[in-house]
C-alpha cells in the first residue's frame, strides 16, 4: 500500500520534484526560501489525525533505490495561515548548507557472468590491447617505475621495502566486476575474493593501512585514508591472502579473514590493517599487497606471481572464481529548517476546519522565491500544533 514507512519517531525526508529538479541544474543550493506547513491529509472531522505508518506517500521509491521524485504537478491541497500575511515563512538562513555522505547498501556476492577474467602481459603491446589497461591502472610500465618499486626503498620514496614491492610485475591478472553489480563505489574493507589456480585455493581479502589511527576510525572508513595507495590513482585499496603471507609480515597466529564482514571489524573483531612498513619499535613487520582493488572501476588486479602464473583463463578453476563485497553510493542532502513560531500557523484552509481546532501538520512545501513548489517533505504521522506552541521542522532534502 501507498503508505509511509511506520517508526518509532517522526521523520521528515523531502524529495525534490520534477520541476525542483530543473531549476537545481540552473540554480544554487539558496533555491528554497519558503516553506508551508500542510495538512492535506487531515478531516478535521476525524477524532484524531493519522498515526504510524498511516500517511500516504506522494511517489513511489523506484525498486527500494529512494528515488522518490516529490509529486509530479503535486499541490498541497491545504494549508495553514503563517499570519495576516498568507502562508509562506522564510525558511532559516543555516538553511544552504550541503552534505555528501557515503551509504553502504550490503554486501552481495557474485560469480559466473558478473565478472570478467583476463591476463595480460605488459610485453604483449603488439598483439593485446588490453596492455593499455597497466596505464589505466597507474601499473608501472617504464624501467624507472619498476625500479621504484623493485629497487628503491621507503626513506627513498620508492617501495622496495614496502608492502607494494611485488606489485611491479609485466603479468597481471584482471577480474571486473560488472558495472550493473555495484553503485557508485566498493567499500574498502569489505572484499573477499575466492580464486582457484592449478596449484591451490586462494581467499583475498583487502584492508586498510595501519596508520596508528583509531580502530573506531577504521570501522567507519569506507575508502583509504592514507596516501600509500595514492600512486595507483584514487579510490584504490590492496589485497593479500594468508596463501602468500599472513598479516605482519607472516605471523601463523594471525589471519587476513579475521573480523571480515562484522560490524566494528577493526575495534571489536580484530580484523587485521596491514603494514606498509617494518618498525621494530613497535614490532611491526611489512605485510606484502598480492594485488590492488580499483574501488569505483569495479576491477581486481592480481599482481603476484605465485596466483598469476598458476591460474588458467577458461579453466575449471576460473569458472569458481566469486567476489564478495559491500557497495556504497552518495547521499548528497541539504538540511533545511523551517520554525513555526507561537502565534503562527494557527489556522487552515482545510473546509473542515474550524475555529477551535488544532491544526493537524501532514506536510512540508519547500518554495522558490517565486512561489513554485520545490520539494515536498511528508511526516509519517499527523502532528498537532497548538497555536501557543513553537516547532523547527529540520527537514532532509535527497539529491
Amino acid at each position: 500500500m501507498g503508505f509511509l514507512s511506520a517508526t518509532t519517531t517522526i521523520n521528515l525526508v523531502a524529495r525534490l520534484t520534477p520541476t525542483g529538479r530543473q531549476k537545481l541544474v540552473s540554480n544554487s543550493n539558496s533555491l528554497i526560501t519558503q516553506f508551508s506547513l500542510g495538512d492535506s491529509d487531515t478531516y478535521y472531522s476525524a477524532s484524531s489525525g493519522l498515526t504510524n505508518g498511516q500517511v500516504p506517500t506522494i511517489s513511489g521509491n523506484d525498486n527500494g533505490n529512494n528515488l522518490n521524485n516529490g509529486g509530479v504537478n503535486y499541490v498541497l491541497r491545504s494549508t495553514l495561515a503563517v499570519d495576516s500575511s498568507g502562508d509562506k515563512k522564510p525558511v532559516e538562513p543555516a538553511s544552504i548548507n550541503i552534505s555528501n555522505t557515503l551509504d553502504l547498501l550490503g554486501y552481495k556476492t557474485i560469480s559466473g557472468s558478473s565478472i570478467t577474467q583476463n591476463k595480460i602481459n605488459l610485453n604483449n603491446t603488439s598483439t593485446d590491447s588490453l596492455t593499455n589497461l597497466f596505464y589505466s591502472f597507474s601499473l608501472p610500465i617504464t624501467t624507472a617505475n619498476f625500479q621504484n618499486f623493485t629497487a628503491t626503498t621507503n626513506t627513498n620514496g620508492g617501495f622496495s621495502d614496502t608492502a607494494l614491492s611485488g606489485i611491479a610485475q609485466t603479468e597481471v591478472l584482471v577480474i571486473g566486476i560488472n558495472n550493473e553489480e555495484y553503485s557508485e563505489i566498493i567499500d574498502a574493507k569489505s572484499i573477499l575474493m575466492n580464486l582457484e589456480t592449478t596449484a591451490s585455493t586462494y581467499s583475498i581479502y583487502s584492508t586498510l593501512e595501519n596508520t596508528g589511527r583509531s580502530l573506531n576510525l577504521l570501522d567507519n572508513d569506507i575508502l583509504e585514508t592514507s596516501s600509500t595507495t595514492s600512486v595507483f590513482g584514487p579510490n584504490r585499496v590492496l589485497l593479500f591472502s594468508d596463501n602468500i603471507l599472513r598479516p605482519n609480515g607472516g605471523d601463523v597466529t594471525k589471519s587476513w579473514s579475521t573480523g571480515y564482514a562484522t560490524n566494528k571489524p577493526f575495534s571489536i573483531n580484530g580484523k587485521e590493517a596491514f603494514n606498509k612498513i617494518s618498525n621494530p619499535n613497535l614490532n611491526y613487520v611489512a605485510d606484502k599487497a598480492i594485488g590492488v582493488a580499483y574501488l569505483d572501476k569495479g576491477f581486481l588486479v592480481i599482481t603476484d606471481p605465485t596466483i598469476v602464473n598458476d591460474y588458467v583463463i577458461g579453466g575449471t578453476g576460473s569458472t569458481a572464481t566469486t567476489i564478495t563485497f559491500d557497495t556504497a553510493k552518495s547521499n548528497v542532502t541539504q538540511q533545511i529548517t523551517c520554525m513555526a513560531e507561537r502565534g503562527q500557523f494557527g489556522s487552515s484552509t482545510n473546509p473542515t476546519w474550524t475555529n477551535g481546532d488544532i491544526p493537524r501538520i501532514t506536510e512540508v512545501g519547500l518554495f522558490d522565491s517565486s512561489g513554485t513548489l520545490i520539494a515536498i517533505a511528508k511526516l509519517n504521522r499527523s502532528y498537532e500544533k497548538p497555536i501557543d506552541d513553537m516547532v523547527a521542522f529540520n527537514i532532509t532534502i535527497t539529491f
